[in-house]
C-alpha cells in the first residue's frame, strides 16, 4: 500500500454540496472518508473533539490543497492535530507538509512514533506517543493490526486492525499481536467502526475480523499439530462465508496461509520472535497443545484463562519441535495437552512417535532442576514406551471409555491442588491410567455410572521440581467446567510454588 499521485476525479463527488458514497458523517462531528480500490479501499477521517479538529490518518489520492479546505468546511475550523493508526512509505513527507500547514501535534503509538521520527527527525518535537490509547481523540495499539482511535462520539477508527472487505494481508504482520489488539478494541464498545480498509459499520466489524483471524490461525495450527508440511496445508484451509465480507475477494491467499504457518512453527515458535527477557520476573510457560483427535483452538480457549489468572505468561505452540532444552530454559512451567503420535496423513505409513530421546531428556532435566510440569489429559498417551518421559510422569495411558458423563471425585481435599474443589460431573473421556503409587500422590478419581473407576489426577515432586497430572480435558465442556478450571489454576500455582488463593 503506497501513496499515489493526486486523483481529483475520484474526490469530485465527495467534495460536492452533498456527501458522496465515500464521505459520511458517521456521528456528530465525526467524518469518515473512503478511497477506491487503487488505494486498497483505505479510509481516513476527522473528528471535532472539544475546540480541536483532529485528522485521523492520511488521505489517499487527493492533494492536501484539496483535502484540508474540505475538512475545514465540514468541521467549521482547521485541523490542528493528526492521529495516526498506521504509517506507509512516503507518509513522513506528507506529515511534514501537514506540520508546515498548521498541524501542531501528531498522536500515535510508541512503535509508530519511533518509525516516524527515524524517517523525519525534524518531527520529533511534534510527535507524541499515547501507549494506553482508547481515550478521546487518542490512538491505541501498535503498527500492524494494532491501530485504533476512539472519539468521544462512540466512533472507533480501527486502523489496520480491522479490514472489512479487502483481503486482510498477513505477510509481515504478527497475527497473534493482531488478535490481541482486536480483543482490546472490543473493550472500547464503540457504536460505529471505521476500519483501516473497506466498508465502515457497527461494532460487529471488530468481532468479525477477530473471528476471521482466530479461525485462520486455528485451522493452520490444527494442520501443524498433525505434522502436515506447509505444502499440503493450503488445500486444507476452508474459511466459511460467516468470516468474510466481499466474497471471494477477502479469501486468504496462499501467501497469508504460508505466513501463518511460519509464525506457528520453529524457529518462530514458541515465542514469536520475542523470548522472555531475563529481567522479566513473571513466570512464563511453554504450552504444547493439539493433535489429530484434539483440535488446538478449543484447548487454548480452556487453558489461556487458567494461566493468565495465575499471572503466568503463556507461550502456546502446536509445533512439537518447540519442545527443546533451549526453550525450556526460558520458562518455569511446561504444560502439555497432546499425545505422542503424529498423524500427518501424507501416506499410509506416515504415522510416528514424535518425541525424540533428546526431548525426553530435556523434559526430565527441566523438571528435576526445578521446573513445573502440568501434564494434562492424553499427555501420557502413545509416547516412547518405557522411556524417561513416561517414567517421569508416573503413569501410562492404556485407553479410555466412551465419551460420557461421569463423576470426578476428590480423593484428598486437603492438598493445595484440590483446595476448594468438590466432586463434580464432567462430559469427557474417562481415561484409565495405571500409576506408580509408590511415587505419586493420588488426588482425584473418576467414576462412571457403570462402576468403572480410575485415577484422575496425581502430583509429586521429582528432584527439585513439581509435576501434576490431570486426566480430564478432552471436550470444551470439560476444560471450561468451573471446578476443572479451579483444579488447573491450583495446579499451576502448586507447580510453580506460587501463593495459594482462596
Amino acid at each position: 500500500m503506497t501513496t499515489r499521485v493526486s486523483c481529483l476525479a475520484i474526490w469530485a463527488a465527495l467534495a460536492g454540496s452533498a456527501p458522496g458514497p465515500h464521505l459520511e458523517e458517521v456521528a456528530k462531528g465525526v467524518w469518515a472518508a473512503g478511497f477506491s480500490a487503487r488505494f486498497d479501499s483505505a479510509n481516513c477521517g476527522w473528528a471535532v473533539v472539544g475546540n480541536e479538529t483532529i485528522l485521523i490518518d492520511l488521505p489517499r489520492g487527493i492533494a492536501l490543497d484539496d483535502f484540508l479546505p474540505l475538512v475545514e468546511k465540514r468541521a467549521g475550523r482547521p485541523a490542528r492535530a493528526l492521529a495516526l493508526t498506521r504509517l506507509e512509505p512516503g507518509d513522513a513527507a506528507t506529515i511534514e507538509d501537514l506540520v508546515r500547514r498548521g498541524i501542531r501535534t501528531v498522536w500515535t503509538s510508541e512503535p509508530l512514533r519511533r518509525e516516524l521520527v527515524a524517517a523525519a527527525p525534524g518531527l520529533a518535537a511534534r510527535v507524541a506517543a499515547e501507549p494506553g490509547g482508547g481515550g478521546q481523540g487518542r490512538p491505541a495499539g501498535g503498527r500492524r493490526g494494532g491501530g485504533g482511535l476512539s472519539s468521544g462520539a462512540g466512533v472507533l477508527f480501527a486502523g489496520p486492525a480491522v479490514v472489512n472487505g479487502p483481503r486482510s494481508q498477513l505477510a509481515g504482520s504478527d497475527s497473534a499481536l493482531w488478535i490481541s489488539s482486536l480483543r482490546a478494541l472490543t473493550r472500547l464498545q464503540a457504536r460505529h467502526v471505521v476500519p483501516g480498509f473497506g466498508s465502515w459499520g457497527g461494532a460487529a466489524l471488530v468481532d468479525r475480523e477477530l473471528r476471521f483471524l482466530t479461525e485462520l490461525r486455528r485451522q493452520v495450527a490444527y494442520a501443524i499439530a498433525q505434522g502436515r508440511p506447509r505444502a499440503l496445508v493450503v488445500g486444507d484451509i476452508q474459511i466459511g462465508a460467516d468470516y468474510q465480507v466481499w466474497m471471494p475477494y477477502d479469501n486468504p491467499a496462499q501467501e497469508d496461509i504460508d505466513w501463518v504457518y511460519r509464525e506457528l512453527t520453529v524457529p518462530s515458535a514458541p515465542f514469536g520472535g520475542r523470548p522472555p527477557e531475563p529481567a522479566d520476573a513473571r513466570p512464563h510457560a511453554l504450552v504444547l497443545v493439539g493433535d489429530a483427535p484434539h483440535e488446538p483452538g478449543h484447548i487454548e480457549e480452556g487453558l489461556r484463562p487458567v494461566v493468565e489468572a495465575t499471572g503466568v505468561v503463556p507461550h502456546f505452540t502446536v509445533d512439537v519441535r518447540a519442545l527443546a532444552a533451549e526453550n525450556l530454559a526460558r520458562v518455569r512451567l511446561l504444560v502439555i495437552l497432546r499425545d505422542g503420535w503424529m498423524r500427518p496423513r501424507t501416506g499410509e505409513k506416515s504415522e510416528y512417535v514424535w518425541m525424540t530421546p533428546g526431548q525426553e531428556r530435556a523434559v526430565v532435566e527441566f523438571v528435576e532442576r526445578g521446573g513445573g510440569f502440568l501434564n494434562l489429559h492424553n499427555a501420557m498417551g502413545l509416547y516412547p514406551a518405557d522411556g524417561p518421559y513416561l517414567h517421569l510422569v508416573g503413569g501410562r495411558y492404556i485407553g479410555h471409555g466412551p465419551l460420557e458423563r461421569f463423576r470426578v471425585e476428590v480423593v484428598d481435599p486437603a492438598h493445595p491442588i484440590t483446595r476448594g474443589v468438590t466432586d463434580f460431573f464432567s462430559a469427557d473421556e474417562q481415561h484409565t491410567p495405571p500409576y506408580d503409587a509408590t511415587r505419586v500422590h493420588l488426588l482425584l478419581r473418576n467414576r462412571s455410572d457403570d462402576g468403572q473407576s480410575a485415577a484422575a489426577g496425581w502430583a509429586y515432586e521429582p528432584g527439585r521440581g513439581r509435576l501434576c497430572h490431570l486426566a480430564n480435558g478432552h471436550t470444551r465442556e470439560s476444560l471450561l467446567h468451573p471446578m476443572y478450571q479451579r483444579l488447573m489454576r491450583n495446579a499451576v500455582r502448586w507447580c510453580l510454588r506460587l501463593p495459594e488463593v482462596e
